[in-house]
């Protein structure tokens, strides 16, 4: 296949947003599109070189997986052998056991299901997974798995079809992700069915312009337009899209299709634009993207574990350095020498099955070591056990995923014989608080309403949970209408939804609960925001433990609670104001000593980095019911 420099130029359009994006979200919100700009060009290159090998009768399964096996596995099992024991050094037992299950995973190129079944790509814990990356090289995969073979036997025995099926391919797969993106967002990121439309677009393309490759050349006035108005669409892409909205769907037909495009375009070489992406510079950066997709990401998440807690904006650059540093040793003497190697194809394929098996037998290895060092006893073995320490009805409880719990369908907790009802309603931050209160309250009933992502706010749609809004206005309704509930307890992460890019709504939401609520003679009390953590606090105090840290300084100052939770603290306070509802200042509990608390002697008062431990929600649970008490 012929060299097409502004293609390796477009691969530094997909690596840099990507890096940016992962080092300083800020900056580049739709950096995260990189992703899919490289996914586009995959279709396009495989499908080209396919038709190509296809039409000169020089295509062979096993020539195929060879050549992928000796383009993408030397620096991919590099990357994974050096992170491997920094991983053993850096990470807590249940991280570590975590790592190696994925080391597993992405040795078999299907680390995308394990990463669907063990996290959602946005949410806070995917920052301290080491391989998540590799859910789109598993994509990749997996499509190579099922397409060449695809695509020979059209070119056998239908081959005017081929364009019909692929549009069917990629129709269907469109489809499937829209169905998915309402009830499970999560799966329609990872799954490779769902993605299976974005390499469409780059192996459609490539059929139809080796169909056209006859026709006349185009105007150049074509290619300037179309070139610079691709450019420009990345370019707002990169700007306005943002990460808490619904994604893939059709908002990632936008990037698609402008990478398309500029592939089209380049194809003549006359438009400035492909002359752009052809610059020396782009040309550089792209040669090595493969290598810097892969390096980055581990690098930022290691300094992550090695600072428990969010690099600054200066050790983010220095991991990014390291990360291109790493990224050009590896193109200069590890892929490039294997490239131009002569190793027959058997032996590679003999080289690839070997790998991938010392890759399992290495993640076996480090499971062991991470259950082994998890049984040690000692300290640091009693703070990381309050990863465990969350309610031990959060999986009945609590609506999470797809399943939501009706209002019929509610846990309650404290004597049964009590006739009023205190009602914990809010997002995830009301669960442990539900059960602490239930364990204490001694003449009333506790009700848990609560819903991974979904803050009591009616009227409010919050990223990724497009029910949720539906599920509220069915709860205030009955909550509203229900004789024995005398309180309620409202609880959210406030901040995440204020960054959320809605906060409008969301306030406004909030509020509308507050006054049904109150107009329905309900009392209603807001939790302060909990103090929030950027590592989890139970594998902090662990780590600190271990290195000879001190402990208490893993808590934020009063003063960084109250700089860090501004905005939450002043919505608390606006619907205080309007004498409406009560606020349970958390702030006073566990931050009154000048430092936030964030344990009690060997134990944690957190779960995570966000959620407080029953320990942690028992000391918030005391201040709530003496509120109520001196209330009456």
């Amino acid at each position: 296949m012929k060299f097409r420099p502004d293609i390796e130029g477009l691969r530094a359009l997909a690596i840099v947003p990507v890096v940016v994006f992962h080092a300083w979200p800020a900056a580049m919100p739709g950096g995260f599109i990189g992703v899919d700009i490289f996914f586009v060009i995959s279709g396009y290159l495989i499908t080209t070189l396919l038709q190509q090998r296809l039409a000169a009768g020089k295509y062979t399964v096993a020539s195929f997986y060879a050549a992928r096996i000796r383009r993408i596995f030397p620096a991919l099992f590099m990357m994974l052998a050096l992170v491997a024991p920094a991983c053993w050094l850096l990470l807590e037992p249940a991280s570590l056991h975590e790592f190696a299950r994925l080391l597993g995973a992405t040795g078999l190129f299907v680390s995308n299901v394990e990463l669907y079944r063990t996290t959602g790509y946005f949410e806070g814990a995917a920052e301290l997974k080491p391989l998540l990356h590799t859910w789109s090289l598993a994509v990749e995969e997996q499509y190579y798995i099922l397409f060449p073979p695809l695509l020979a036997l059209l070119w056998r025995y239908a081959r005017r079809g081929i364009g019909a099926v692929l549009l069917g391919v990629g129709l269907v797969s469109l489809a499937y992700c829209l169905r998915l993106m309402p009830y499970d967002p999560e799966l329609a990121f990872f799954a490779a069915p769902a993605r299976t439309f974005e390499l469409m677009v780059g192996s459609g393309l490539a059929w139809w312009m080796g169909r056209d490759a006859a026709t006349p050349q185009r105007p150049a006035w074509v290619d300037a337009w179309v070139g610079w108005g691709a450019l420009a669409a990345l370019a707002a892409a990169l700007v306005l899209m943002r990460p808490d909205r619904a994604f893939p769907g059709p908002a990632a037909l936008w990037p698609c299709l402008a990478t398309a495009a500029l592939i089209w375009v380049g194809s003549t070489r006359q438009a400035v634009a492909t002359r752009w992406l052809s610059a020396a510079q782009l040309r550089w950066i792209g040669a090595q993207s493969f290598s810097l997709y892969l390096w980055h990401w581990p690098m930022l998440v290691l300094a992550r574990h090695l600072l428990l807690d969010q690099p600054t904006p200066v050790q983010a650059a220095a991991a990014v350095l390291l990360s291109v540093a790493l990224a050009w040793a590896s193109l200069r003497w590890i892929e490039t020498p294997v490239r131009q190697s002569r190793v027959s194809q058997p032996v590679l394929l003999a080289c690839g099955a070997v790998t991938i098996a010392l890759s399992l037998v290495g993640a076996w290895l480090l499971a062991a070591a991470a259950d082994h060092r998890a049984a040690q006893p000692g300290p640091d073995a009693a703070l990381r056990a309050g990863a465990d320490d969350f309610s031990p009805d959060r999986k009945r409880c609590h609506s999470s995923g797809n399943h939501w719990l009706g209002y019929d369908e509610r846990c309650l907790f404290g004597p049964e014989a009590a006739a009023a009802t205190l009602v914990v309603w809010g997002d995830s931050h009301g669960v442990e608080m539900a059960r602490a209160l239930g364990n204490q309250v001694r003449d009333r009933r506790v009700a848990e309403l609560t819903g991974s992502t979904c803050p009591p706010a009616v009227g409010y749609v919050p990223p990724g949970r497009p029910r949720c809004d539906a599920v509220n206005r069915v709860l205030l309704q009955r909550l509203v209408a229900d004789p024995h509930v005398d309180s309620v307890l409202l609880a959210a992460r406030y901040e995440f939804y204020l960054n959320s890019g809605d906060a409008g709504a969301f306030e406004a939401g909030l509020a509308e609960t507050v006054r049904q609520l109150r107009a329905a003679g309900k009392q209603v009390l807001l939790l302060d925001p909990v103090p929030t953590y950027r590592y989890p606090i139970p594998a902090a105090l662990a780590l600190r433990e271990r290195r000879g840290q001190p402990l208490d300084e893993q808590g934020q100052t009063a003063a960084q609670y109250a700089e860090r939770q501004a905005a939450s603290l002043a919505l608390v306070e606006r619907l205080v104001a309007a004498g409406q509802a009560q606020r349970v200042p958390v702030g006073d509990v566990l931050c009154s000593g000048g430092r936030c608390a964030v344990r009690d002697g060997e134990h944690s008062l957190y779960f995570d980095d966000n959620h407080l431990s029953m320990r942690g929600a028992a000391l918030v649970a005391a201040r709530v019911l003496s509120q109520l008490q001196a209330s009456r």
